[in-house]
Formats: C-alpha cells, sequence, structure tokens
C-alpha cells in the first residue's frame, strides 16, 4: 500500500489513464464498376474446388459448371471500393440435396460467367 501512495510511484490513487483513441481506416474513394452486380445469374466456368458445402462432411466440392446467383460484392463498401482477393460472393444450391439448401462461396470475377 505504501508504494502506491508514494510520490515516486507514477500512478496516482483515483486517476485514470485515458484510452488510446482509435482512429478508423479510410476506404479510398474510388467507386466500384463491376461487370457482376447483386443478383446476377452466374454460372461457374473455371475449376474451382471448396470444402465448406453443408452435407459433404469436408469432403472436396467442384463448383465447375454449377449454376447460382451473386449474393454480394466483397470490393464495394457503401459503394467505396476495397480491396479482395476473391470479390464475388456466390449463393449456389447444394448438390443432392432435396430441400435445396444453398451455400455462400468467394470466387474471382474471372471465375463466373453470367447466363
Amino acid at each position: 500500500m505504501f508504494a502506491l501512495s508514494s510520490p515516486a510511484c507514477s500512478f496516482a490513487v483515483g486517476t485514470r489513464v485515458p484510452a488510446k483513441r482509435v482512429v478508423p481506416v479510410k476506404a479510398t474513394a474510388t467507386p466500384v464498376s463491376a461487370a457482376l452486380k447483386a443478383g446476377d445469374k452466374i454460372r461457374v466456368k473455371e475449376s474451382v474446388v471448396v470444402y465448406h458445402v453443408p452435407k459433404t462432411k469436408g469432403a472436396a466440392t467442384e463448383l465447375l459448371g454449377m449454376e447460382g446467383e451473386v449474393a454480394s460484392r466483397a470490393d464495394d463498401l457503401n459503394g467505396v471500393y476495397i480491396s479482395a482477393n476473391l470479390e464475388v460472393r456466390i449463393k449456389l444450391l447444394v448438390p443432392d440435396d432435396p430441400k435445396e439448401k444453398t451455400f455462400l462461396t468467394h470466387v474471382k470475377e474471372d471465375e463466373v460467367e453470367l447466363i
């Protein structure tokens, strides 16, 4: 107790150290102009393998030839461009599922085509 109240201690009883202020990083002001928009019907035209398809227990699933729709753009943040490695988020049907459940995955824009 003596060490906390001594004048040599940098902490005084009853004082508070202010928290550091976090400043958010702003994205560039370049607007997004892309060929694929949310809701567009697409087909996967290149070999893409994913492992997170429901009902497959982590097995590899080839997406080549599957059809679905664009769910959203990963490189669009409120109309402002941000960098994204896999910029198109697509919704596809789970293969061999009688309930027609869907799953989401990210792909590059050149791996899919409009139908």
